[in-house]
């Protein structure tokens, strides 16, 4: 497991756990970025774009370090 803000433009990531604070944690799962589930990094430049699903998140680096995740 490595942190969200090491992946590069167009890997595709298993989130693996949420390691921010309660408020981000339950703000990112209500958005659909939950353990388990597979995304797709868009961009890796000044915030990490996460897609999953539909859904496309802009994630702080700040943000994106507590965010563990694998690769497909």
């Amino acid at each position: 497991m490595y942190p969200l803000n090491t992946t590069n433009a167009g890997e595709k990531v298993f989130i693996k756990c949420l390691g921010c604070n309660c408020q981000d944690a339950c703000r990112l799962r209500e958005m659909g970025c939950v353990e388990g589930i597979k995304g797709k990094i868009i961009s890796n430049n000044s915030n990490v774009v996460l897609q999953v699903g539909d859904t496309r998140l802009a994630i702080s680096k700040k943000l994106a370090r507590s965010i563990l995740v694998s690769l497909n």
